[in-house]
């Protein structure tokens, strides 16, 4: 998905949630009269958890031609901010810490325009099942080392 995309519809809920004028019991940056801090954590939560694709893209070695739905298949999806936990983590959290639910609200919408556009499937966002993923992939891949230098026989 595109990034102003995801700025766009952060900049729409950060924007209403200044009209609550939340207050953050850790810190707080006022501009104007108003609590910009849930604002910005609606740009955070919404927009800058992106950069796990650098990560994604770094750990497999630049490699752009390849599909996130295919490194998903192979194991090797890297994308560590982006899980449907984090919204039930994030729901858990608002109930104790009202001033969280606009941030969860920008990151939900941010999950369902990259669930939507992306290509990939559904349970490509949860981290439970990429991790499985990962270890199944490195199992395998390390059978076919043994066996391709012959020290295994092959499972079949």
């Amino acid at each position: 998905m595109y990034p102003q995309r995801h700025l766009l519809a952060s900049l729409a809920v950060a924007s209403v949630s200044l009209f609550f004028n939340q207050q953050v019991p850790f810190f707080s940056v006022e501009l104007f009269g108003y609590n910009f801090t849930v604002f910005l954590l609606c740009f955070v939560f919404g927009v800058l958890i992106d950069v796990d694709h650098i990560l994604d893209f770094r750990l497999n070695n630049w490699r752009m031609s390849e599909s996130l739905e295919t490194r998903f298949r192979k194991g090797r999806m890297f994308v560590v901010f982006h899980g449907i936990e984090n919204i039930i983590i994030l729901a858990g959290l608002s109930i104790a810490f009202p001033f969280l639910v606009f941030p969860l609200i920008s990151y939900s919408l941010h999950m369902m325009m990259d669930i939507q556009n992306n290509g990939v499937s559904f349970r490509a966002y949860f981290y439970i099942i990429r991790f499985g993923k990962m270890i199944l992939s490195h199992r395998i891949r390390t059978h076919n080392k043994l066996y391709a230098h012959g020290l295994i026989e092959n499972l079949r």
